[in-house]
C-alpha cells in the first residue's frame, strides 16, 4: 500500500497539471463513493442533497446557500463511465494544451471553461422557460471541452488517429463533440448538462482566439490564484517558523560550520563542513536533474524502483 501512495506522490510532483487535474477527480469520486457506502450500511451522514452539497444547482435560491458548488461542481462525478470518458479528455486534449501553453494555463482554461459552462447553464435555465429549471449539475465536461476547442482552435489542421476511422484532423473531432451536444439539446434529456458543455466550448473558442490577438483571458485568475498561494505560503511558513523558533548560539567569527551525526551508538561521527555538505546537494540535485530528463523523455514508469526512491526521498531537498 505504501508503495502506491509513494507512486500517486511522485506523480503527483513530477505528472504536471494535467495528472494533478486527474487525480483530485479521482480522489473526488472515491470520496463520494465511500460516503454513498456509509449512508448505505445506515451510517448518518449530513447530506444537502447533490453529491453531499459539491453539485451546482441552476435554483438560485438554493444556489446562494452553496456558493462553494460554483467551483466543486467541475471536480464531481457520481458515475463510473461519466469520469472515465472526462479524464480521457483531459489527459488527451489537456495533455496537448499543456504541451503548447504549460500548467498555469492548463488550470486557468479548466477552471474558467467550467465556470463558463456554469453561467451558461444557470442564464437559460432561468431565462428560458422551455429549458425548465431545478435540480443539479456536475462535472468536469465543461472544463474539458474548453481544453479540448481552445487546442483545436490553436492546432486545427493536426491530424490524429481514432481507432477505426484512421486519421482525423482535430478540428472536425472538437466539431462533431460540440454539435452532438447542440443536437441533444432538443431531446429534452440533461438540458442543463448540454448547456454546460456548450458554455465551455465557447470559452475555449474565444480563449483561444482572444490569445492570438495578444489578449490572454485566463490571466486574471492565474494572478488570483497566484496571491492565494502566496498567502497561504506565507502564512503556513510564518506558523512554522513561530512554532519551531529556538534561541540560537553565537559564532565565532572566522570559524567554519561544522555537521556532527550520532550513531545509533551514542558515537558522533567526524563533522562535515559546509563545503562538504554543499558538494553533497550539488550531487544530489544534479542526478534529480537528470532523473527529471529521463521522465520528459520516456516518461516516469521507465525508471527503476531506485531512481523513484531517490527522488521521492531528496527530490524535495534540493
Amino acid at each position: 500500500m505504501s508503495s502506491i501512495t509513494d507512486d500517486i506522490r511522485m506523480r503527483w510532483a513530477t505528472g504536471g497539471m494535467v495528472i494533478r487535474l486527474i487525480l483530485v477527480n479521482v480522489a473526488v469520486f472515491l470520496l463520494l463513493a465511500t460516503l454513498g457506502l456509509l449512508e448505505t450500511l445506515g451510517i448518518s451522514i449530513p447530506n444537502a442533497g447533490g453529491a453531499f452539497g459539491l453539485a451546482t444547482t441552476s435554483d438560485l435560491a438554493v444556489l446562494v446557500r452553496r456558493p462553494w458548488s460554483i467551483f466543486t461542481h467541475m471536480f464531481v462525478h457520481l458515475g463510473v463511465w461519466h469520469l472515465v470518458m472526462n479524464l480521457l479528455i483531459l489527459w488527451w486534449m489537456g495533455g496537448m494544451f499543456r504541451s503548447y501553453f504549460g500548467d498555469r494555463r492548463t488550470l486557468s482554461t479548466y477552471l474558467m471553461g467550467g465556470l463558463s459552462g456554469w453561467l451558461a447553464y444557470v442564464l437559460m435555465l432561468n431565462l428560458v422557460p422551455g429549458f425548465g429549471g431545478g435540480g443539479f449539475a456536475l462535472g468536469a465536461s465543461a472544463a474539458v471541452m474548453a481544453l479540448m476547442v481552445a487546442t483545436a482552435v490553436y492546432l486545427p489542421d493536426l491530424t490524429i488517429r481514432l481507432f477505426i476511422l484512421g486519421p482525423v484532423k482535430l478540428k472536425w473531432v472538437a466539431l462533431v463533440y460540440v454539435l452532438l451536444d447542440y443536437v441533444a439539446l432538443s431531446r429534452g434529456a440533461n438540458v442543463g448538462g448540454h448547456i454546460g458543455h456548450l458554455g465551455g466550448a465557447a470559452y475555449g473558442l474565444l480563449y483561444m482566439q482572444q490569445m492570438k490577438a495578444g489578449r490572454d483571458l485566463g490571466a486574471p485568475l492565474e494572478r488570483l490564484l497566484d496571491s492565494l498561494v502566496n498567502a497561504f505560503s506565507r502564512l503556513f511558513s510564518a506558523s512554522a517558523g513561530a512554532s519551531s523558533a529556538r534561541p540560537k548560539r553565537k559564532r565565532g567569527k572566522g570559524l567554519h560550520a561544522v555537521h556532527r551525526s550520532v550513531e545509533k551508538s551514542g558515537k558522533t561521527r567526524r563533522g562535515r563542513t559546509d563545503a562538504e555538505i554543499n558538494e553533497e546537494k550539488n550531487s544530489r540535485q544534479e542526478r534529480i536533474d537528470r532523473i527529471l530528463d529521463k521522465i520528459s523523455k520516456v516518461g516516469y514508469d521507465q525508471l527503476t524502483k531506485e531512481e523513484k526512491d531517490f527522488l521521492f526521498r531528496y527530490g524535495g531537498e534540493v
